[in-house]
């Protein structure tokens, strides 16, 4: 009898990535929680420190969809190794900014060049195999998410050691070595998963006229497809933009839990999906991620209403936890229904303009990002601060609403691909 041949663990790019993205969250994930303090240190305001990261989402929308499509026509693999180097040397001008003007154009530029994402999740979706990928996908989440328990603390306690711009600028220096390992990683051992290679005219001019046109049909092809992921998508980055910055204030100002209680319960939240993450990733393989998607819903909307009931740490910590396992098995099942669903050649356009995941609005989770998600995040995060001035509990209060409807929405509309792609 002819020996089955065994499947390899964990295929050689997937390794690469989550093995990559655990060593960015050594570094990055220290800088990112402090940059907008670091920001203030240098005498930025809160208005402008909100214009550069509407500016930086802004220049990110419209580059994306020329990284989707640099990625199906020329290939992945380049395209991630060499703009991760352009993303590395964002540290080079943060470490030299010595005014909040400089800081603010490297914010920009960071943003900017983060295009390449598409390409990265195409090469992921590319590289895991079919019946495997919630496994593997939450592999991808919880090696990274184990070192950003940690990460903050530890930054913390250098800005409590070297002050706030010393300590930021020896994080920026650190991120831009682990930067350039990492580059040097994925562009050694990542492997091309796009077969074919087409010719790209790289006149700017033409290269915006191809990646716009192929944008349009980007957008027919999703509307034929997977409108109603999309929709849920687009509704979802609206409405988790609008609570996402507000937890911790409801919680010190409203609950009145102290600022380091609160502290424990994202320690716990993060240890809780870091850990788990890794079974939610089995249960998305054997139940499928239409039912995982209503299973979401139907947890989510309840706690979202009880968490403007909470009044005290353990209650809140309970509801929070749980919320935040809800969040990962949302984006598990979410990037795994992404995966079935697009067809290999398209990929890095469908998802510059979908997006690679959905969220809940709980931190840590993941970043959605793509041209039909950017402007919804946005004006969440402008609709959240004014609703939230009306009433503090009524972003909460309006996001269950809306999740009971996501909940009906999904389980009359939403169907598992047919046949999930390779």
């Amino acid at each position: 009898m002819e020996e089955t041949p065994k499947r390899k663990l964990i295929p050689r790019n997937v390794l690469v990535l989550s093995i990559s993205r655990a060593i960015w969250s050594m570094s990055d994930s220290n800088v990112d929680n402090f940059i907008s303090s670091y920001m203030l240190t240098l005498g930025a305001s809160v208005p402008v420190i909100g214009l550069v990261n509407a500016l930086g989402s802004f220049a990110a929308m419209l580059l994306y969809p020329i990284g989707g499509y640099i990625a199906d026509k020329r290939g992945r693999v380049k395209l991630v190794s060499y703009s991760t180097l352009l993303y590395t040397s964002s540290f080079l001008l943060f470490l030299f900014a010595s005014s909040w003007e400089l800081a603010a154009f490297a914010m920009v530029y960071q943003q900017a060049v983060l295009f390449y994402v598409p390409a990265m999740n195409a090469v992921m979706a590319d590289s895991i195999p079919v019946g495997e990928r919630g496994k593997l996908y939450a592999f991808n989440f919880a090696l990274p998410n184990i070192i950003r328990i940690v990460a903050p603390y530890i930054a913390g306690l250098f800005i409590a050691r070297f002050e706030m711009v010393p300590a930021m600028r020896l994080g920026f220096a650190i991120s831009l070595v682990v930067g350039i390992v990492v580059t040097f990683m994925r562009l050694r051992f990542l492997r091309e998963t796009l077969g074919a290679v087409q010719e790209v005219d790289w006149a700017p001019l033409s290269l915006l006229r191809g990646a716009y046109g192929d944008l349009v049909v980007s957008l027919r092809w999703i509307w034929a497809n997977i409108r109603v992921y999309a929709a849920m998508s687009v509704l979802l980055a609206f409405l988790s933009s609008m609570i996402l910055p507000f937890w911790i204030i409801y919680s010190t100002v409203e609950i009145g839990l102290e600022p380091y209680q609160w502290g424990v319960i994202l320690l716990w939240g993060g240890v809780a999906r870091a850990v788990l993450s890794l079974f939610i990733g089995e249960i998305v393989d054997r139940l499928g991620e239409r039912k995982c998607f209503l299973a979401g819903f139907l947890i989510s909307a309840p706690l979202m209403f009880l968490f403007t009931l909470a009044t005290g740490f353990w209650d809140t910590l309970i509801i929070y936890s749980v919320t935040t396992l809800a969040g990962v098995l949302m984006w598990i099942a979410s990037q795994v229904y992404l995966a079935d669903s697009i067809p290999k050649p398209i990929r890095g356009r469908t998802m510059a303009v979908v997006g690679s995941g959905i969220t809940l609005g709980v931190t840590g989770i993941g970043f959605p990002s793509g041209f039909l998600i950017f402007l919804p995040k946005t004006l969440g995060n402008l609709a959240g601060g004014i609703v939230y001035n009306l009433s503090p509990a009524l972003p909460w209060v309006i996001q269950s609403m809306f999740l009971v409807v996501g909940l009906v929405y999904a389980w009359l509309m939403l169907k598992n691909p047919e046949r999930p792609q390779e």
